[in-house]
């Protein structure tokens, strides 16, 4: 354990000597799976425990006031923790994390305490699955907490230290919750018993005398620092649409969340039941003739999300506050006679961000509302982690966070966030140095993709701060991967069946353009094909750019005995793959096929012949949006990476069904994992891997680059299109606001 968290780890006697189990392991040596979606089987025999811990903190009438003394709780738990004090809502975490580089969290609490004894309150939950959400069905389960106390002086940088408290902690395991797993065995729905709740467990004066005592967690092998990133951010609204109907109550909260339904409600006697439904889009209606028929919400969610659970009530009022989470807009509530909904809420949590920093308008209402749909889907798909959905998974997928990542620092001006992801991701080298496609969580998945685009995440960050020494400490991690995937070259340094990681392409499969070539899991079939070379050479040459920053000079041999360098590399390449005939790649070297993954990448890296760009591009404009929605990100910047910024543009406001336009005209708040609703079996409709608009918008059309090596750390040179008359960005970047507007066809940009 850290020497800056020394708080002692306690738990349930159940747990008390339990041997911890190490969940990692190479993807192919668990359990496969042939759609690369669900979970391996496993995790522990203890599941879904929910349990509840109380404290007291004794305070004088001096100590608690707040312009002389300051007193800051050091909180962590294993896999979660809700922390209330004298009855009141205070924060929640610590962010899913590895246990070799645990978090804690440090809250003030000075508000929250009064004069006497305070009652501190914890709602701790261990899972037990094996998934993506948090590293559980590993048998650790426990809690940290440590109180300071501190006077406060006129540096308030140094306050004095008067006192460490370590809170005496009892606790219940709750019986009040029960329901089956859904999504990739993601979660439990919480059936929920009122009449098995203690409803003032978390007030003071609550009886807890026949509580128990937790005991030190023997196991407790934890290295601990403090999160880097802030916590959550809470709160409730009442939503506007709450409309009575045959069944019960209709909800719509006007747009999708990440969060719960919030109710309370008067029951005439002990049993009766509340069933409430909750869904990203409504069913389609019987009879459309009839504007007034109740709507039903599609709770069975096209993203293998089932959303229905009951809330069972005792004589008087109730009230239902969901522990876990879900992505959803509409509700409906089912209830008998005798039973009163008296209140509704939504409850929303994301991560901190302020919507001000970064806004956008034009004249295209398209474009605005493409923006707005990608800017909440970052929003809502941040939680404490970059998440690929917040319903299915709950993960954080490397490939979608090279997206998201960028959108999110360009949105909020902060790199906290990206800095974790790339932190994380790294340490997975300890699995394989190849790392793994998924972290933090127990579930193991290996795509090569995702790992040959990890230096991108790495070169965000430095763009956007011209940090080299956050660069040089990362370095490492990126040149490892580079020389894992080394074991695969052939004698001219392409890779051939690279078949330990899932070679994706793109996702999902009927989005692949009918590329050419044999991509069964979990080995890829035998030769060497287009995309993942072009990745593979892309890392090469990021690689080679980190070098040059921090003027690394290298001379290590290739697998052959040879150093391949991307030059060498993308002369191979052409060769391999590049097709005089047609002037475009192929698939594979067997292959006449030419998709347009195989396409996108060397016009993105930067791999094609000389003079063949435009080529390319018309290929690419001409077959437009035949792709998967990640993918169309870096079908955009390939363009820009060949100056067509105004097919890029038509592109990306294009009305076809594979476009933002169509997610927007289907009835899109937030952008989605596919173009369409139908276009993917699972279809989420929060997933901001979509977001790669809002940095198309900044970087290319708007033309604010960031550049280190520029003055003020960026270029600007605009390329907004001549039939978008207007034209409002504003953005945070390094501390500063800058505003570019387009007047009167003449473009201004300004510093705020």
């Amino acid at each position: 354990m850290s020497s800056s968290f020394e708080a002692e780890w306690v738990t349930i006697p159940g747990f008390a000597h339990s041997r911890p189990k190490c969940m990692y392991h190479k993807e192919n040596e668990g359990i496969n799976t042939s759609d690369g979606c669900r979970t391996e089987s496993g995790g522990d025999s203890v599941r879904n425990l929910h349990v509840l811990a109380r404290a007291e903190l004794a305070c004088g009438r001096t100590e608690i006031a707040e312009d002389t003394h300051r007193w800051t709780m050091q909180m962590s738990a294993d896999d979660y923790y809700k922390l209330y004090i004298n009855g009141d809502y205070v924060g929640q975490g610590p962010a899913p994390a590895w246990p070799e580089d645990y978090y804690y969290n440090e809250i003030n609490i000075t508000p929250y305490l009064h004069e006497g004894k305070n009652t501190l309150a914890v709602h701790l939950y261990y899972q037990g699955l094996v998934n993506r959400v948090w590293n559980s069905g590993d048998g650790r389960f426990g809690m940290a907490c440590l109180v300071l106390e501190e006077q406060l002086t006129e540096d308030t940088a140094r306050p004095v230290s008067l006192r460490r408290i370590t809170p005496v902690w009892k606790y219940k395991i709750s019986q009040a919750y029960s329901g089956e797993v859904i999504g990739y065995d993601t979660q439990f729905l919480e059936n929920f018993d009122s009449r098995k709740w203690m409803e003032d467990w978390k007030q003071p004066g609550f009886h807890d005398q026949n509580w128990h005592s937790m005991v030190r967690a023997e196991w407790a092998d934890y290295q601990c620092k403090l999160q880097p990133t802030e916590m959550l951010s809470v709160s409730r609204f009442v939503p506007e649409k709450i409309r009575k109907t045959a069944y019960g109550l209709f909800v719509d909260v006007s747009q999708e969340i990440t969060g719960s339904l919030t109710v309370q409600a008067d029951a005439e006697y002990d049993g009766a039941e509340v069933v409430i439904r909750c869904g990203e889009e409504l069913e389609k209606s019987d009879d459309a003739s009839d504007p007034e028929k109740d709507p039903r919400v599609r709770y069975d969610m096209r993203c293998n999300c089932r959303y229905e659970e009951t809330w069972t009530l005792k004589k008087g009022t109730c009230r239902l506050e969901p522990y876990d989470y879900k992505g959803f807009r509409y509700a409906e509530l089912i209830f008998e006679e005798g039973v009163t909904i008296t209140k509704v809420e939504a409850e929303v949590r994301h991560y901190p961000m302020d919507e001000s920093l970064c806004t956008f308008s034009s004249n295209n209402i398209c474009l605005n509302r493409i923006f707005d749909i990608c800017k909440k889907g970052v929003k809502f798909g941040t939680q404490e982690g970059y998440l690929d959905c917040p319903t299915r998974e709950k993960g954080q997928y490397l490939g979608d966070s090279v997206i998201t990542a960028r959108a999110q620092v360009w949105l909020t001006g902060d790199v906290r966030m990206l800095r974790k992801c790339i932190r994380q991701f790294a340490l997975t080298r300890e699995i394989c140095p190849g790392i793994m496609a998924v972290a933090p969580g127990s579930y193991m998945q290996e795509i090569a993709d995702f790992s040959l685009l990890w230096s991108q995440l790495l070169l965000t960050d430095y763009q956007f701060t011209g940090d080299q020494g956050f660069l040089r400490k990362y370095y490492p991690t990126a040149r490892s991967i580079v020389k894992y995937f080394r074991r695969y070259e052939r004698e001219d340094g392409l890779l051939e069946q690279v078949k330990d990681k899932w070679n994706l392409v793109d996702w999902p499969e009927n989005l692949r353009d009918g590329y050419e070539f044999e991509l069964t899991r979990p080995i890829v079939g035998a030769g060497c094909h287009n995309v993942i070379n072009a990745l593979y050479i892309g890392a090469v040459k990021v690689l080679e750019q980190i070098e040059e920053i921090l003027k690394i000079r290298v001379s290590d041999q290739g697998a052959k005995g040879r150093k391949y360098g991307s030059t060498e590399l993308s002369e191979a390449f052409i060769r391999e793959f590049y097709s005089i005939e047609t002037g475009l790649f192929r698939d594979s070297a067997k292959s006449s096929h030419s998709s347009i993954h195989s396409n996108i990448y060397p016009l993105y890296f930067g791999i094609c012949p000389e003079g063949e760009q435009d080529h390319i591009a018309d290929f690419l404009v001409k077959k437009g949006l035949c792709c998967g929605v990640m993918t169309g990100y870096f079908f955009l910047k390939a363009l820009a990476a060949a100056g067509r910024y105004e097919d890029e543009y038509r592109i990306l406001a294009n009305e076809s069904e594979h476009g933002w336009v169509n997610m927007i005209r289907e009835g899109a708040t937030t952008c989605w994992e596919a173009w369409g609703k139908d276009q993917k079996w699972n279809t989420s409709l929060c997933h901001p891997w979509a977001s790669g608009p809002i940095s198309i918008l900044i970087e290319d059309l708007a033309g604010f680059k960031p550049d280190p090596d520029a003055e003020n750390g960026f270029r600007f040179e605009p390329h907004i299109p001549e039939s978008v008359e207007k034209f409002s960005l504003k953005i945070p970047f390094r501390g500063k606001s800058y505003q570019i507007e387009k007047r009167k066809g003449n473009v201004v940009f300004d510093t705020k």
